[in-house]
């Protein structure tokens, strides 16, 4: 499935590293919002527990490759407005959240025509307006502090309710965003509701040190673009989505500021699914999937021990593994490097990664699985905090299983408001 809408935008930023905050508030153009900070009103909304994110993406992606006539380019558009609130911060109970995302959609992706089994750029999905997330999240006990770390402790119970994208907690690296490509910030073996198909479900993730996650969720298996959940999620044979998984966190350096997480996760998909190895006119339907994954993401500091120098390096790998009878991308593997900061442009990345992943079903109808491989290369010019420019290439070997190979030149701007 899909995935990105805010989560991956949003995803992007942790690895986006932002200076340290300046006593006095600096003017636009070195400022974090295109909207500026309305006059003091945005500052006095988030004291309040009220923030608002306004991120639109655009791009414009070829394929170089392309032997025959015909359009062999898109444009693809993606907005989100989202609205978080914190109960604490407006004077009420401690611990909880409300968080809504209203998405937009507009254009026609590349892989309509390059063909790939999974989506090539983690915004393209067929023009749509929604609300793609609105749940409400609570964080239950007191804050951990067991042991040091260069992050906040979290709460011992954290549960969340709503319709919300499984990937949020299970399937992004949290240094993953960066990168267009689609399978980057998901794990495309492990077919859980995500952008824009996000489900109605809940998640608990339990934390009894502050280095350990448990987490588990369980979410509707079927749901479709545009709906609220309470129309799709209780239908006949919609069927159910559960998954658990850990996350194990390590720091280390000067300061304990390089930091890495270890996840691993097994999920079980309930509900009425086709064969895929049968080739009949109506194959035969199976009950049940499951699989698992595990990843690992790395950051380390060139100079862990100046606060203010963010050059760094993000290593991510990645691999998953599905029931390959029911499930149209049964195994995938995949691992990325990055490096943030590039001499005076300290917060420009530039990035190169690969996966390879099996093809239960082919493009073009050749028999047994297929697969694909891809790589890709970018660089992230961040003009300004809020207004980046990406030029981004791609290759992709036999998209579809058994299509032709493309070649992919491309380019995204990102807006900030």
């Amino acid at each position: 499935m899909h995935t990105f809408a805010l989560l991956m935008l949003l995803a992007a930023e942790p690895s986006e590293v932002e200076p340290e905050a300046k006593e006095e508030a600096p003017d636009w153009n070195h400022g974090f919002h295109l909207t500026g900070e309305w006059g003091g009103g945005r500052t006095w909304l988030e004291e309040h527990g009220i923030t608002f994110d306004i991120i639109y993406a655009a791009e414009v992606i070829a394929n170089a490759a392309q032997q025959t006539g015909g359009q062999n380019a898109t444009v693809t558009g993606h907005l989100d407005l989202a609205i978080t609130i914190e109960t604490e911060d407006l004077g009420l109970w401690p611990g909880g959240k409300f968080y809504a995302v209203g998405q937009t959609n507009h254009g026609q992706g590349i892989n309509e025509l390059v063909g790939s089994t999974s989506e090539i750029s983690n915004i393209e999905a067929k023009p749509y307006i929604q609300l793609g997330e609105f749940f409400f999240e609570q964080a239950l006990f007191k804050e951990l502090s067991s042991l040091p770390s260069s992050s906040a402790p979290g709460p011992l119970i954290t549960l969340r309710l709503g319709k919300q994208d499984a990937n949020r907690e299970f399937g992004t690296p949290r240094f993953g965003g960066n990168f267009l490509n689609n399978n980057f910030g998901l794990i495309p073996s492990t077919p859980f509701p995500s952008y824009p198909t996000n489900g109605l479900g809940a998640t608990v993730v339990v934390q009894p040190v502050e280095w350990l996650a448990i987490k588990a969720m369980i979410i509707e298996g079927k749901p479709q673009v545009g709906s609220f959940g309470f129309d799709t999620a209780f239908v006949p044979d919609a069927g159910h989505f559960f998954i658990a998984g850990v996350a194990a966190k390590h720091t280390f350096g000067p300061n304990d500021r390089s930091t890495g997480t270890s996840s691993a996760g097994f999920f079980r998909q309930q509900g009425p699914m086709p064969d895929l190895t049968d080739d009949a006119p109506e194959p035969r339907m199976l009950e049940s999937n499951y699989g698992f994954y595990v990843q690992h993401d790395e950051r380390i500091y060139l100079h862990p021990e100046d606060k203010d120098d963010p050059r760094c390096l993000t290593v991510i790998s990645r691999l998953g593994w599905s029931q390959p009878d029911r499930t149209v991308m049964p195994f995938f593997v995949g691992t990325s490097v990055a490096w943030h900061g590039m001499g005076s442009r300290q917060d420009d990345t530039v990035g190169i990664g690969f996966g390879y992943f099996t093809v239960a079903q082919q493009r073009h109808g050749t028999p047994g699985l297929g697969r694909e491989f891809f790589v890709e290369l970018f660089y992230k010019w961040r003009l300004t905090h809020f207004i980046s420019l990406q030029p981004d290439l791609q290759y992709y070997r036999t998209p579809g299983g058994d299509g032709q190979d493309a070649l992919l030149v491309g380019v995204r701007l990102k807006l900030k408001g």
